[in-house]
């Protein structure tokens, strides 16, 4: 019974945050990012203004909020699920494989969050924290599994291919490149690492 409890009160929780976050995005692509307040975007989820705080530290954080927190979270998981004789290059690329966004949903999100940024250049620096987050995780992992300071160029390298890959196929897709995100994403880490050799 405690477990069923928790289990809808988590999904209660989900509800409200994935409310929050459409109900900002829809406000910030109608009226515009400036003139939204987050008395505004708690009206729209039909939440009061407490709860909006309850899961936000303020209208940016909703931006990206949980949706990206997320993704680092699920490669967190995955990475360390990874065979330990496994390269860690190899983990890395299968794990991002897996994580790809693919569902079309996400992708609209992913799609209103991007014309948000290049709109509104003050909020690149909400991105640019969960793209540190992605690097810091990819570097961390491999330096660990390979036994290297956190320092040595290596983890270091496939960390920033790891991120490379993921910001250019984002802007890429999102500029009408190509309408497969995962594709694009691939491709690039790829080439990214065709040159990259474990030291030793």
């Amino acid at each position: 019974m405690t477990g069923r409890v928790i289990n809808r009160r988590e999904q209660h929780k989900r509800h409200t945050r994935v409310a929050l976050e459409d109900a900002a995005l829809a406000l910030f692509v109608r009226q515009g990012y400036e003139q939204t307040t987050a008395e505004d975007i708690a009206a729209e989820a039909g939440v009061s203004v407490r709860t909006f705080f309850r899961y936000y530290s303020s209208k940016q954080h909703v931006l990206f909020g949980d949706v990206a927190h997320e993704r680092v979270d699920r490669l967190r998981s995955a990475l360390a699920a990874r065979p330990a004789e496994e390269p860690p290059l190899e983990s890395v690329r299968v794990v991002l494989d897996e994580t790809d966004v693919t569902d079309e949903g996400e992708l609209a999100q992913i799609r209103s969050r991007l014309s948000l940024l290049s709109a509104q250049p003050s909020l690149l620096s909400t991105y640019l924290v969960i793209s540190e987050e992605l690097h810091a995780l990819v570097s961390g992992f491999v330096a660990a599994r390979c036994g290297l300071p956190a320092a040595h160029p290596y983890p270091l390298l496939v960390a920033g291919a790891a991120r490379a890959a993921w910001d250019s196929a984002l802007w890429s897709w999102a500029g009408g490149h190509s309408p497969d995100l995962a594709g694009v994403r691939r491709s690039a880490f790829a080439q990214l690492t065709v040159g990259i050799r474990p030291p030793g």
